[in-house]
């Protein structure tokens, strides 16, 4: 792969001259560079691009010292994320003496582009007699070093560093625009993992505020193999007999987009039938996580199953809903079915009932449940 196409990922030109001459890189630096980009675009959360950025810029830069800054987005204050290649006492040094005459870190915040030590200081020999390497940087030595920033759409969230203390190992330009890039590469890392840290945490509010509600709630999430079922809900399914199979059915989606409903009779562990219903809507139209409230009648008898027998399965599901007091539009939407087609229903249902009206529809069902209970 050329050196175009890495260029292109990270936001270089690398064709543009970098001290007079085109900048290339061998085609296994090219094929590495990709692969750490790879493992970094993929960390989950923080601790694994911890791990892979540790892992990967050392052996892919073989710089002596690199580190990580980011910004506390409690506290604002730069916190050192990760480090290699320097002593504690410096790193102590630093933050105590040091961070208050960096020149790098200003030039970073100030402009927001990458800052090598030579061009900010001028040369060599400003370098060395400038307060941060007198007061910290000597201790390592440290004779090139950039600095570039970790941004997002956020603003500046940390800082990048990478350092050698080799005087005849001084950075090219791209190199500096490679590390800008890098910068820019990681705010983005950053910003997804703490959204999604943050979703998490969210979501698992959300789980213990139903569990404390007491209603039984199953939260489908297009990306997970099983649905989340909150504690209520595994109570509510343990009283089901074949509790999986059924729980599918009452989630199964709809030709049509939107909320649904399902009414599924089942069978209860302790002998007796039910009622189990269900209703579902999208947290939002595209995303695909799908909230179902359950609520379970343990008890059919307030429809009499001697009059129930003279309908047909279709018909008692819209008897049902009639004696909930749905509408035909509703019962349609309910059961995926046209309006006219319910109201066909419900006329088979008046004419094999001997009834005119669903106020005498649901009179006759619930008399003839109480008539049952004797």
């Amino acid at each position: 792969m050329g050196t175009d196409h890495i260029g292109a990922r990270l936001g270089l030109d690398l064709n543009t001259p970098a001290g007079g001459q085109k900048v290339t890189l061998d085609p296994v630096g090219s094929v590495e560079l990709l692969q750490f980009v790879q493992a970094l675009c993929t960390a989950t959360n923080e601790a694994q691009l911890k791990q892979r950025y540790v892992a990967g810029f050392g052996r892919l830069f073989d710089l002596p010292g690199y580190g990580l800054y980011l910004v506390d987005p409690w506290t604002a204050d730069q916190v050192l994320w990760m480090g290699a290649g320097v002593s504690d006492s410096f790193l102590a040094r630093y933050e105590r003496v040091g961070r208050d005459v960096d020149v790098l870190q200003g030039h970073v915040v100030a402009s927001g582009r990458a800052a090598y030590n030579l061009e900010v200081a001028g040369s060599m020999e400003e370098w060395l007699a400038s307060p941060l390497y007198r007061r910290v940087k000597y201790l390592h030595g440290i004779r090139h070093e950039i600095q570039a920033p970790v941004a997002n759409r956020h603003g500046l969230v940390g800082t990048l560093i990478c350092a050698t203390h080799d005087p005849d190992r001084a950075f090219t330009p791209y190199e500096v625009r490679l590390m800008e890039a890098l910068g820019r590469l990681l705010g983005a890392i950053v910003e997804g993992t703490r959204s999604r840290a943050s979703l998490a945490q969210q979501r698992d509010q959300a789980f213990i505020a139903l569990d404390r509600a007491g209603t039984a709630v199953v939260i489908t999430d297009p990306t997970a193999s099983e649905p989340h079922l909150n504690e209520p809900a595994r109570g509510l399914l343990a009283e089901v007999v074949d509790a999986e199979h059924v729980l599918h059915r009452m989630i199964v989606r709809p030709q049509a987009e939107g909320s649904f409903a399902h009414h599924l009779d089942v069978e209860l562990t302790g002998g007796d039938t039910g009622l189990l219903r269900g209703s579902s809507s999208y947290i939002r139209a595209g995303d695909g996580t799908l909230i179902t409230v359950l609520e379970l009648q343990r008890d059919r008898s307030e429809i009499s199953a001697e009059t129930l027998t003279a309908l047909t399965p279709r018909e008692r599901d819209v008897a049902r809903y009639v004696v909930d007091g749905l509408s035909d539009r509703e019962i349609a939407q309910r059961l995926f079915l046209s309006p006219f087609t319910v109201s066909q229903y419900v006329k088979r249902i008046y004419r094999k009932l001997d009834v005119s009206s669903r106020v005498a529809l649901t009179r006759l069902l619930l008399d003839a449940a109480k008539a049952s209970r004797g």
